[in-house]
């Protein structure tokens, strides 16, 4: 197998009706345009996938993607998922781990799955080889179950895995696409579409190399960017944090700050001894048996293996425990024990279901079940109060949300969709933007999060801004900022809950983190300045591909695939009104730490900001033509015209 250059791309495609396969190039002004893994996708999706196509139909194509500096140090093993959600919106999302460089060393960049299957299937490729083969013994399976048989199927250590549970066979709300047992994305609609198509798994194996156009430039590029997020010299204080504990240190610290939902974000006070027993020192101190990192990752601990050691969930054994499981599985149902919280963990990443998706929606009916909108008589006899009190019957709910089975079939709706069935006010309990649950991080106490979440293209989804709680901007001053493109007060800007300059803000972190995850690199590393300078990513991109890019035309790569995203959405029919913070957000304060609610007069001055910097139409969010053309997309605009969208001057 030869040595592939880092800017050659090519996408294979397979059509599930007929079993037939090609590989094609991938135009190469599209590196230079989109970069690559999620920038090519949003360009594919708005091109392929016709305009009001059904989700779970043949029209609808499922895109595995890599990128450009995927197999390389800094691509961290990262990539893309895409397809059209069940939603309507755009679905994308991202995993770790290390199946995208196994796919550049396979000669493939990309996988575009057309059709669907009329059998369980799964894809195999090994190097220039790719195959369709039956997957009818492992329709059903677990995921670490079908980890197991596909690995003694393979007998390769080197072979890597891409495979649903029975939530995404089932059709399940928001089922993700797992590998390496415990890394997962897609949950904006990826997973339902996988099952939708009858594909189990893909398995690919890759035994040529990537190479480099400039070695020493990219060398001298790389090391810059690791001296900035090495623990001995960069100079944020979050680096040793992260790389240490991982994200659920986060759990203390945000119930110190009242930033942390309870009770389906009834409350944002959770007594900080509960936070304790949940956190990352305890996990640290009890559960974990071996670090772990994904594909050539600077911080070799931000991942975890752990075991439960006893009690009634002894022996379970899982990964991942980050910001999310202390939230959803914790303060969002007031559940204090890190045990049964690691242990829904385990099951939801069994069954391949979206931990959000589960949290928020059992948090959902907890407050419906204590409001006596739902009884014993609806959830299958359980007492789903706060706390709960019957660990065992929650445990075996999670298995019937998966398997569609008696209450779980509701609740394998969504809360949006499950509150539109049941009714009776039980919509302003949800928790969701469009039709999609929220994450771990706080609203009201966060604007800019607030903001981000509510215009996100594919639903609440924090890498796309990541993070909320920045670097020091003092890092640099503040004329390199402004040569480098950031014109804003930045001292307003990260002021929490200051409503100025968030729109501004969540331009430049949506747009270079469009960046950062086209390349492909990890959000997770836009630590020290990582997340304001974007040189140290431009001058490890052109020493790869040899395009010799413009900085602020690199910069122009994740632009474009914002407003890509967003003419998406534009032609399915969503418009500012969807742009909007749930319902307790927009019109309940916060007790006890007297945050306000996101009412209009804080809220829609944000947005208004944010279309104005994006140059879209303040009423409708439609990209402007004249925005359009500008990045050199004059055909989507045309296009979207065509659709009878009507797109301003």
């Amino acid at each position: 197998m030869r040595t592939r250059a880092a800017a050659e791309q090519t996408i294979l495609r397979v059509n599930l009706s007929n079993g037939t396969m090609r590989r094609e190039p991938l135009p190469a002004e599209w590196t230079r345009q989109y970069l690559g893994a999620r920038g090519m996708h949003s360009r594919l999706l708005f091109n392929e996938i016709p305009p009001h196509a059904d989700p779970l139909g043949e029209e609808n194509i499922l895109y595995f993607g890599a990128g450009p500096l995927d197999g390389l140090p800094v691509g961290n093993g990262r990539m893309s998922v895409a397809c059209k959600s069940p939603r309507g919106t755009v679905a994308e999302g991202s995993f770790g781990g290390f199946f995208g460089p196994e796919m550049r060393r396979a000669g493939v960049d990309y996988i575009a799955l057309h059709g669907k299957a009329d059998r369980p299937v799964y894809l195999y490729i090994c190097d220039e080889h790719a195959e369709l083969r039956d997957a009818s013994h492992l329709w059903g399976l677990t995921t670490d179950q079908t980890d197991d048989a596909l690995r003694r199927e393979l007998p390769d250590a080197d072979v890597q895995l891409r495979y649903i549970g029975p939530a995404g066979e089932n059709g399940v709300h928001a089922s993700v696409i797992l590998g390496n047992r415990n890394n997962s994305g897609g949950r904006a609609g990826c997973g339902e579409v996988m099952g939708s198509k009858k594909l189990k798994a893909i398995a690919v194996r890759g035994t040529g190399g990537i190479g480099v156009a400039d070695y020493p430039a990219f060398v001298q590029a790389y090391q810059t960017y690791r001296q900035r997020l090495d623990l001995a010299t960069s100079r944020d204080a979050w680096t040793p944090v992260w790389s240490t504990y991982g994200a659920p240190v986060l759990a203390r610290l945000f119930a110190e700050q009242g930033n942390l939902m309870t009770r389906n974000a009834q409350q944002m006070h959770w007594e900080s001894d509960k936070a304790v027993r949940i956190s990352a020192e305890a996990y640290l101190d009890r559960y974990v048996t071996k670090a772990k990192a994904c594909f050539s990752c600077p911080w070799p601990a931000c991942q975890k293996l752990h075991t439960i050691p006893d009690g009634e969930y002894a022996g379970w054994q899982g990964g991942n425990y980050w910001a999310g499981q202390p939230v959803v599985f914790g303060s969002l149902l007031d559940i204090d024990d890190l045990d049964f919280v690691l242990a829904l963990s385990i099951l939801c990443n069994r069954y391949g279901l979206d931990i959000f998706h589960v949290g928020f929606t059992l948090a959902w009916a907890m407050e419906c079940y204590e409001k006596g909108i739902l009884t014993r008589a609806d959830t299958d006899g359980l007492e789903l109060t706060f706390g709960c009190r019957d660990r065992q019957g929650l445990l075996e709910l999670v298995r019937k949300i998966a398997l569609r089975q008696g209450f779980g079939a509701l609740l394998a709706l969504g809360c949006s969709r499950a509150a539109r069935q049941v009714g009776k006010g039980s919509e302003r309990f949800c928790l969701a933007v469009k039709d999609q649950e929220l994450e771990a991080i706080a609203q009201r106490s966060f604007y800019m999060v607030a903001l981000g979440v509510a215009v996100s293209e594919v639903g609440p989804d924090h890498t796309r801004w990541y993070p909320p709680y920045p670097c020091n901007p003092n890092l640099l001053p503040p004329e390199e900022l402004a040569a480098l493109g950031i014109h804003l007060d930045l001292k307003k800007a990260f002021e929490g809950r200051n409503p100025e300059e968030k729109g501004k803000l969540l331009r430049w972190f949506s747009i270079s983190r469009a960046v950062v995850e086209s390349l492909p690199g990890c959000v997770f590393l836009v630590r020290d300045t990582l997340g304001l300078d974007m040189r140290p990513w431009w001058q490890m991109f052109r020493a790869a591909t040899g395009m010799e890019v413009d900085y602020f035309e690199f910069l122009k790569a994740g632009e474009r695939v914002i407003n890509l995203e967003r003419a998406f959405n534009v032609r399915e029919g969503f418009r500012r009104a969807d742009d909007h913070p749930p319902y307790r957000m927009a019109n309940e304060d916060v007790p006890v730490f007297g945050f306000r609610r996101l009412s209009p007069d804080i809220f829609d001055p944000m947005l208004d900001e944010y279309y104005d910097a994006m140059g879209w139409s303040l009423t409708t969010s439609i990209p402007r033509a004249q925005t359009l053309q500008a990045l050199g997309l004059a055909d989507v605009a045309a296009a979207l015209q065509a659709c009878g969208v009507e797109v301003e001057a």
